[in-house]
């Protein structure tokens, strides 16, 4: 039954993070409650030493935290699915179902509810303020709103969340929420983040680009495309997948040699290229015609007669950027490099 198998999933990871990881982990979410911010770089290195965080980071891998860069610095945070498992992960679950059973509710009685504000949930949830700050939180960590927001120090507006159909028609909200989160955060295997020379941590699954800005942008979009998809952003997410694919696969056939590109070939070429090169193995990123035409939903003129990016679609987008990560990252440097030259 999904039901029992998302709670169990779930309740095992709570029961397999270890010691070390929850308390780093319970840190990061404790200073986020506290300060209303994900917390600085220099904060954890200086509280729990630069190795033990990057160790830390490795383990728990990009599922469950991350580390990104805002106006120049570096923050380390947890995804929705890192909260969680924290040892308050349970508090939090609970105080979102109670929010999601209320917007369900609201939604079922009238389905012209737009907008929803934390005065009408404090009021109706009989949340005291404390409670009520930590839901304003939750709310905007897990987006669960669409069709915009505002969130202020203390008050908050959001959309109604934007599967609001599909969350009408669910009686398990636990179990829904339990789902989402395992979705759209898959614990899989990672690639251990390292080090670079000034402490920071340099990239995690794109470690293996040497230039850093490049490294971080990646990273970025690549968080990004997460998000969009969480809120059913199927065009954004194919989009900035499109653009990750193109430049990994650009960059390691810049070597040269008879399989090398010139120019800006469509993303297909690249595909194909790489194949031939063995940089990925065949056949392992099968992309739908949305995602290798990606560069044309940028282009709204290009797109007369097109069939819109859905799920599927954005779907096999993202799993083609793991597959590409996960292949490319295991190359030695000597073997991306035409032979015979």
């Amino acid at each position: 039954m999904p039901s029992q198998r998302s709670a169990a999933n779930l309740d095992a990871l709570r029961r397999g993070l270890g010691a070390p990881q929850r308390t780093f982990a319970d840190a990061l979410w404790a200073f986020y409650r506290d300060h209303n911010r994900w917390v600085p770089a220099r904060i954890v290195h200086r509280h729990f030493g630069v190795t033990v965080a990057q160790t830390r980071l490795a383990e728990l891998g990009p599922n469950l935290v991350r580390v990104e860069r805002e106006d120049g610095k570096s923050h380390y945070r947890l995804t929705f699915l890192g909260v969680l498992l924290t040892d308050h992960g349970v508090e939090a679950e609970t105080l979102l179902v109670r929010y999601l059973e209320y917007v369900r509710d609201r939604y079922r009685s009238d389905p012209r509810v737009e907008w929803v504000g934390s005065q009408e949930v404090e009021t109706a949830l009989r949340l005291p303020a404390e409670q009520s700050r930590l839901m304003r939180q939750l709310v905007r960590l897990s987006h669960w709103w669409g069709g915009g927001s505002a969130f202020r120090e203390r008050e908050w507006t959001v959309g109604v969340p934007v599967d609001v159909d599909e969350l009408a028609a669910e009686a398990d909200v636990r179990r829904y929420l339990r789902e989402h989160a395992l979705r759209h955060f898959p614990v899989e295997a990672h690639r251990a983040a390292t080090q670079a020379p000034d402490g920071e941590p340099s990239g995690g699954a794109f470690s293996f680009i040497e230039d850093a800005p490049l490294r971080e942008r990646l990273a970025a979009d690549w968080h990004e495309a997460q998000d969009v998809f969480h809120v059913l952003g199927w065009k954004s997410c194919v989009i900035l997948c499109g653009g990750i694919l193109e430049t990994l696969l650009s960059r390691a056939l810049a070597g040269g040699g008879p399989t090398a590109v010139r120019g800006r070939p469509l993303l297909a070429t690249l595909v194909a290229a790489a194949t031939r090169r063995r940089l990925v193995k065949k056949d392992s990123l099968r992309l739908p015609q949305a995602v290798l035409a990606f560069r044309a939903l940028t282009q709204p003129g290009r797109l007369s007669g097109a069939v819109a990016p859905g799920r599927a679609d954005a779907d096999a987008a993202l799993e083609a950027v793991r597959s590409c990560l996960r292949q490319l990252a295991a190359i030695r440097p000597e073997a991306a490099r035409p032979t015979g030259h």
